[in-house]
């Protein structure tokens, strides 16, 4: 049947696709088919356009965005999607490129370093992936401009905002999540080495033994989330707190001496080797905390300075003299016996074997007494029994 004579047949049918399907089913299914391809092939161009509109709206929109989340969320979408939207889409892109880099320099100015990091490494992603999704249109300006910025970002911009970072961040507990994502970055570099060495280099300048806040952030620190950085701090305190060369400020003192964390005092005070410093600790600490480790500290310490250790000791011993746990103490804690003398000393343990042997002496006269009102207890007993 020729095209004429199914034209016919449809319309003496009154459009009856039933009974022109029993006249000619070859015919009606072959224009079925026809219809359906015609239809299919307007929704994929409907389609088509609805989504290189909807790219090219996004691309208008992202200029409008308020917060980064929004500007991340569209340029993710642009980088996935215009390589199947056709030239159109990249042309319009290439005329809007400057415009979208300053939006989002002026969004994260006023980010974290932290947060910059992970913007800066999602931005120079999707800029490359924008680049070589663009080499099919073959537009040469638009692919090298995000090739650019895409190392741009990183080599260079991060870069320095790293630089600003470590050269003017004060290091304190709230810096902690920065210093560990800075750190984690930079040894993903090649030429890590060499940040490292500027970064602590800045560092090196900061009042380890003066500055509470530094103290507390280095306490803080992890060697697994930022390994270079807590050797480097860590080192610097153990020198100044270990090597007796070096002050260690009163606030960081006291802060040691409040916080449960005593024996770095002590042991820093003990071992201290500047004699100045030594009696500056001594007239705001000695005697003055009813803490007698503290006080002992000082007596541990060879060097001499303006103190009367002696008359110190005399005195706590005289209050406790009946307390033998006290006196022992005393009488084992170093510097004692260069304080008092050997004879003085001697007369010390003398009064602690003597303090002892009164006290066996108790015990043994209290035992007699039990074991005599226990024989009394038994012989009245047995006196009741025989009177029976």
């Amino acid at each position: 049947m020729s095209i004429s004579q199914f034209f016919s047949t449809l319309k003496e049918s009154q459009f009856n696709i039933l009974e022109v399907y029993s006249k000619a089913p070859n015919e009606t299914l072959i224009a079925f088919a026809i219809i359906l391809l015609i239809v299919l092939v307007a929704v994929f161009l409907i389609a088509r356009i609805y989504k290189i509109n909807n790219l090219i709206n996004t691309i208008n929109t992202i200029l409008e965005t308020k917060t980064y989340e929004e500007y991340d969320e569209k340029i993710s979408f642009i980088a996935q999607d215009i390589s199947k939207r056709g030239k159109k889409t990249a042309l319009h892109l290439n005329s809007l490129k400057e415009k979208i880099l300053f939006k989002i320099s002026k969004q994260i100015s006023t980010f974290s370093i932290k947060e910059k990091i992970d913007v800066y490494k999602s931005l120079s992603k999707n800029y490359s992936l924008i680049a070589n999704a663009c080499e099919k249109y073959n537009e040469t300006e638009l692919i090298k401009f995000y090739e650019r910025k895409s190392k741009e970002l990183l080599e260079k911009t991060l870069k320095d905002e790293i630089e600003f970072y470590y050269k003017n961040v004060d290091l304190t507990i709230n810096e902690i999540d920065n210093i560990n994502a800075v750190v984690k970055y930079i040894n993903t570099l090649n030429n890590k080495d060499e940040i490292f060495e500027q970064l602590l280099k800045e560092f090196s300048k900061f009042s380890f033994g003066y500055n509470l806040d530094l103290y507390k952030f280095i306490e803080k620190l992890e060697i697994k989330e930022a390994k270079q950085v807590y050797r480097f701090c860590r080192a610097k305190i153990d020198e100044i707190e270990q090597g007796g060369q070096k002050e260690l400020s009163i606030n960081i003192l006291e802060y040691l001496l409040n916080n449960w964390k005593e024996e770095k005092a002590y042991n820093y005070i003990s071992n201290l080797k500047l004699k100045s410093y030594l009696q500056q600790l001594h007239d705001q600490f000695f005697n003055k905390k009813d803490d007698l480790n503290l006080d002992l500290s000082f007596i541990a310490n060879p060097l001499k300075i303006d103190s009367d250790y002696k008359n110190y000791i005399d005195n706590s011993l005289t209050r406790n003299w009946r307390d033998s746990k006290h006196i022992e103490f005393i009488s084992n804690s170093k510097g004692v016996l260069e304080t008092l003398g050997h004879m003085e000393f001697r007369t010390l343990i003398e009064r602690v074997d003597s303090i002892a042997a009164n006290e066996e002496n108790k015990k043994v006269a209290q035992e007699a007494l039990k074991i005599a009102k226990r024989a009394e207890t038994i012989a009245l007993e047995a006196k009741s029994l025989r009177g029976k």
